[in-house]
């Protein structure tokens, strides 16, 4: 049985064959006719009834030539209904690939839930690491991961951090390689990562570890937890310096940010000290000092704190003592613009990076009505999972750069940004 579809189109085939043919006959007609009617003239030997039954004949070949013109409009029509039923087909299966895939998710999903509830808990290393950047969206990040079933960050926290104003990072954040010089000392990391199930994701970030010292930071992480794939978030250097001077006022309020930082009102005032002393002190990019540059860089991160407010955006300088341990293979760096603006695709890029199922979809990922942010809905009750409010700081309209600021600033990263989009074959919407 043919179906629908093909008999609608073997149907218009026929009527325009046959529309031709008939075409082509009247014409042929007609064209003796006249010839007759010339040779009669001529000869005076045409009659009446000879020409009327000429003219009747060629009258019925336009009615055929007409029905059979509306014969092809009403193919026409149902070659349109034929396309509109398979364009209405291909949403119909689209929506039930989506459906199935739902099915597939959720009968997963269950079957690892219901997997680790028979399993014991114990220490286990992390095998997700986010290494930074600070101010680039770590938080959000790791806070779009966690929903996974396969995941486990947050550590239990002693009571007296429970009511700390920055207790979601506190929570999630481990600063082993960053404060700890013991680096054999793993009863210290396991304190700060939360107890698994075996074959389960142990996750952290500690994004200080991308660009603090001490040097050899890098190094000590691919000996303490050598199979272990790391992410790194990199943004706007600019913008992130902004955001940076914002979290330390907020530091300061709680009495933990550096006392030094009451001298500076606004970004402004902070600039005009710190960016000739930098400038003077690291200087644009040079391949054949970068090493030197770094170490300069820790020198003025322990002489004066505030410096890491600048240099942590010299992201050229701080990857090139990552990279001979880490590469594309274990080092996955995220677009934090993008993590901003469209998270869900990201979010299934990372479950391939770790092998993880991939259970977190990226129509899972939705923009909160009330913040404009995007946060996690989940698939089984719709609850939105928000960020707080304590990492919508630099990202409610408040706190802006100045057109002077920006110039400034991007001045001063103009050539490390060059050396960052040469060194990964990669450019970011920076400059």
């Amino acid at each position: 049985m043919l179906s629908f579809a093909k008999r609608s189109l073997v149907l218009l085939l026929v009527s325009t064959l046959a529309l031709l043919f008939l075409l082509n006959y009247g014409l042929r007609h007609n064209i003796i006719a006249r010839d007759q009617m010339s040779y009669g003239t001529e000869s005076g030997q045409v009659s009446s009834r000879s020409f009327q039954s000429s003219t009747a004949e060629s009258s019925d070949l336009v009615s055929a030539s007409a029905e059979s013109s509306d014969l092809v409009s009403a193919s026409a029509e149902s070659f349109d209904l034929v396309s509109a039923s398979a364009e209405s087909s291909d949403l119909v299966s689209a929506s039930a690939q989506s459906s199935d895939r739902d099915v597939e998710r959720q009968k997963l999903w269950l079957e690892i839930e219901n997997s680790y509830q028979t399993q014991s808990k114990d220490h286990y290393l992390p095998k997700i690491i986010g290494i930074g950047t600070e101010k680039c969206g770590t938080f959000a990040l790791f806070n779009f991961l966690r929903p996974h079933p396969m995941i486990r960050m947050g550590r239990k926290l002693p009571e007296k951090l429970l009511n700390d104003d920055f207790v979601e990072d506190l929570e999630i954040e481990a600063h082993f390689f960053d404060a700890q010089r013991n680096m054999s000392n793993l009863k210290a990391y396991y304190d700060k990562l939360p107890m698994a199930e075996e074959g389960a994701f142990v996750a952290e970030k500690s994004p200080a570890y991308f660009s603090f010292p001490p040097y050899f930071l890098p190094l000590a992480v691919r000996k303490v937890v050598p199979h272990t794939k790391l992410l790194l978030v990199l943004c706007d250097p600019v913008k992130r310096a902004l955001s940076d001077f914002h979290q330390e006022w907020a530091l300061l309020q709680v009495h933990r940010g550096p006392g030094n930082l009451v001298k500076y009102k606004n970004f402004t005032s902070f600039l005009d000290v710190y960016l000739p002393k930098m400038t003077q002190e690291i200087g644009e990019w040079d391949e054949t000092r970068t090493k030197y540059q770094i170490l300069n860089v820790f020198r003025q991160h322990g002489r004066d704190y505030l410096t890491t407010i600048l240099t942590t955006g010299l992201y050229a300088l701080h990857l090139k003592r990552w990279f001979p341990y880490y590469d594309q293979s274990n080092l996955m760096i995220i677009d934090g613009g993008k993590l901003l603006s469209d998270p869900g695709p990201i979010i299934e890029e990372i479950q391939d990076f770790y092998d993880l199922p991939k259970l977190l979809l990226k129509e899972d990922y939705v923009r909160d009505p009330d913040t404009n942010y995007f946060c996690f809905k989940d698939w089984k009750t719709g609850e939105l999972r928000r960020l707080p409010k304590s990492k919508q700081r630099t990202r409610n309209g408040k706190a802006k750069l100045t057109d002077e600021e920006t110039v400034r600033l991007k001045s001063f990263y103009k050539t490390h940004n060059e050396a960052l989009f040469k060194m990964l074959n990669r450019t970011f919407n920076w400059m």
